[in-house]
């Protein structure tokens, strides 16, 4: 009985439902409940994170294509 125990125990993992994420892709800030901003499959705090990751993508991005 003991040992049906700690199998049980083993297989059981720890996993968070995918959804939301807790924090800001850009500057990690808590996502409040009330306040958060989804643009391009990320969540941000607020619009003007988003428009700081759009400068920093275009930044990076090669601009010949």
């Amino acid at each position: 009985m003991a040992e049906e125990k700690k199998t049980v125990e083993s297989t059981k993992t720890e996993t968070k439902p995918e959804g939301k994420p807790r924090n800001c892709t850009f500057c990690n800030k808590v996502l409040k409940r009330k306040f958060w901003y989804y643009r391009n499959g990320k969540y941000y705090c607020k619009k003007k994170c988003w428009k700081e990751e759009q400068k920093k993508t275009q930044k990076t991005s090669p601009s010949g294509l």
